[in-house]
């Protein structure tokens, strides 16, 4: 990305070079703002877990584009992931954002990385190129992309759930709606219900009644009579007879 040159930094400036960390500044464009930088990369790696690597030199002296070159540079450093890389080259007009390949996909995402472009540039599109606003502007879009982010995945999640809830019904619907059609259900109903009906019938059968069974039933019982006093009796009977 293109900026405005600022000239010589020594004719600028000053002479003063700072090398923290993460900060390279040999034209000590951040003058005596570094402290208040230096916060705020902490306090972005606190809310984003995103580190800030800032490099501000007179060129890059290379033939390379400069994308490919910061892109490159911040390869060979090993870095953490989630690492962003702000370098300037002051005199060539030029500013790249680079994001290390180890770092999550929505950082890494292109219109992340232009959105971090664009916050760190336009402070330095005026007159008067504010050096250390670009850095601190671009590290407030990296917290902005960072709960985007975050809102879309909880959205997406969202959204899967109840897709997941919709498909399960429709499931269930088809599957009973087979069933049905087969027969599967109404056979186990009907054979369920001539269970209970087999079962009513066994616990109270039906009695059968008769006169014969009445008497029977209101009639003292009558012990039978011994066989010898059956025949004395008929004896007595033919005596009385033969009289």
């Amino acid at each position: 990305m293109w900026i405005t040159p600022v000239g010589n930094a020594d004719e600028g400036t000053g002479t003063g070079i700072t090398a923290t960390e993460n900060i390279t500044d040999t034209e000590n464009l951040l003058g005596s703002n570094v402290a208040e930088i230096t916060d705020a990369i902490s306090k972005t790696k606190q809310e984003t877990g995103v580190t800030v690597r800032l490099l501000y030199l007179a060129s890059f002296n290379s033939d390379e584009k400069p994308a490919k070159w910061a892109s490159a540079l911040l390869e060979s450093l090993d870095p953490k992931p989630n690492t962003v890389l702000l370098a300037v080259a002051s005199n060539d007009g030029n500013l790249v954002v680079a994001v290390s390949s180890n770092s999550d996909e929505w950082l890494k995402r292109k219109s992340t990385v232009d959105a971090l472009s664009d916050a760190a540039q336009k402070p330095l599109m005026e007159s008067t190129p504010n050096w250390s606003k670009s850095a601190t502007d671009m590290m407030d879009q990296i917290v902005v992309q960072k709960k985007t982010s975050t809102s879309s995945q909880t959205v997406l999640l969202g959204v899967g759930g109840m897709i997941a809830v919709l498909v399960l019904l429709i499931v269930i619907m088809v599957v009973f709606h087979i069933l049905r059609k087969r027969g599967v259900i109404k056979r186990k109903v009907r054979k369920h219900a001539g269970k209970h009906a087999e079962v009513a019938v066994r616990s109270e059968p039906v009695k059968e009644w008769s006169v014969d069974d009445e008497l029977s039933a209101d009639a003292p019982d009558k012990e039978p009579m011994p066989k010898e006093d059956s025949e004395s009796v008929q004896e007595t009977s033919s005596e009385k007879s033969d009289a």
